[in-house]
């Protein structure tokens, strides 16, 4: 299931330091394309757009970061995501900034307003074959490690060469996982993470994934790995459930973007790098005039045979077409009309071609449509009366 949206513009974030660092040669795009793969689910996805690294697009705000207004961090969420968050809704995105591409994740949906919010859950994701010289953008929450006595809710296990741009750790993630991160919050709160340095051609990122009750620790629970379990009846505004799992991929550019859902909560995800796809180039033959009424055929081309479907309109009206590639159409009234297709690849790609038809008033044969003369006395039953008559005038004569 798709569905597209209007994108936010990324823009820098001015309360969020950031460190200066030169930008890639070229996009990751021109080099090659992610690709997601769940079970019989396999799409490909455009990296989201910014001139901001991953943290500064993520905007994690907590009230131990140095501001005049103890105020702007009371959310301990992700601030810089809000237009993409839905409740009760994991979302998974590529964000390529100046730094290279990150993997952002983001648990639910942050809300000023609890009255208008869902219950926080809990998630676990063990991830398998983070780029080895991949760093963390951002482990939401982290500052738990930073600041004395203050309680850590969420479990980050990093393995010895997985720990570039963490905060701290908390212990071994399982054998072969190269991270564990186990994630809790509360209502109107979101989690996540940012892990930057997917631009690699041989990338093959697993996420095996653990939402609501499956989760590596869950408030209320006794395999939560703190001291004591917390207590139970604190914990509903922590047990609400994860009910979505989302892919946002950038389009038109990134002046759009659109929700990809996958099929399961429980099957594992992989992320990996492919050969960028050839862009597909259409183009449209068929008339440049036509009369109302009159059915005339448009045929379309495309530069690619990987063409995975053909959408029409009629001034900007969608038509059906009963065979992709032609489209038979009556105009039904005269004047200009521009016919449209826009071909889309397997890989996504897409391209619109236009012609444009003059159209003009059918034409008659002069029979006065009114005519209630008897069918089959015209002109030449006439002249056979006519003979007729002269025929009989003339056998008058001689006899």
């Amino acid at each position: 299931m798709i569905s597209a949206l209007f994108a936010p513009v990324v823009s820098a974030q001015p309360e969020q330091p950031v460190d200066d660092e030169p930008a890639a040669d070229e996009p990751a795009a021109d080099k090659y394309t992610f690709r997601i793969v769940q079970g019989d689910q396999e799409f490909e996805v455009e990296p989201m757009q910014g001139d901001v690294p991953a943290e500064a697009f993520y905007d994690y705000r907590d009230p131990y970061q140095s501001r005049e207004n103890p105020s702007w961090g009371r959310s301990f969420s992700s601030r810089g995501t809000t237009d993409y968050q839905q409740d009760s809704t994991s979302i998974l995105l590529l964000y390529e900034g100046p730094k290279g591409v990150s993997l952002i994740v983001v648990h639910d949906k942050y809300h000023e307003d609890l009255d208008n919010a869902t219950a926080g859950s809990s998630v676990s994701f063990q991830l398998t074959g983070l780029p080895d010289d991949g760093e963390w953008a951002m482990i939401d929450d982290d500052y738990g490690w930073r600041i004395d006595g203050e309680e850590k809710g969420d479990v980050a296990q990093l393995d010895a060469d997985h720990r570039a741009g963490a905060a701290g750790n908390d212990g071994e993630p399982p054998e072969g996982v190269d991270a564990r991160l186990s994630w809790a919050w509360k209502t109107g709160r979101t989690d996540g993470m940012a892990y930057r340095g997917l631009a690699d051609e041989d990338l093959s990122l697993t996420i095996d994934p653990a939402f609501n009750e499956d989760s590596y620790h869950r408030v209320g629970d006794d395999r939560r790995p703190d001291e004591e379990p917390d207590d139970p009846e604190e914990g509903e505004e922590y047990n609400g459930t994860i009910n979505d799992w989302q892919v946002i991929s950038a389009t038109d550019g990134g002046d759009d973007f659109k929700r990809i859902w996958f099929d399961s909560l429980k099957a594992e995800v992989r992320i990996e790098t492919v050969p960028a796809s050839e862009p597909v180039t259409a183009s449209l033959s068929g008339p440049e005039q036509a009369s109302v009424g009159q059915n005339v055929t448009f045929t379309a081309n495309a530069s690619t045979d990987d063409v995975d479907g053909y959408e029409w309109t009629v001034n900007g009206t969608p038509v059906e077409s009963t065979d992709g590639s032609t489209l038979t159409h009556s105009f039904e009234e005269a004047g200009t009309a521009e016919v449209s297709v826009t071909v889309t690849t397997a890989a996504e790609r897409s391209d619109t071609a236009s012609r444009t038809v003059e159209i003009a008033e059918s034409e008659t044969d002069g029979t006065d449509a009114t005519d209630d003369r008897t069918p089959g006395f015209g002109a030449g039953a006439a002249l056979v009366a006519l003979a007729a008559v002269l025929l009989l005038a003339a056998r008058r004569v001689h006899t």
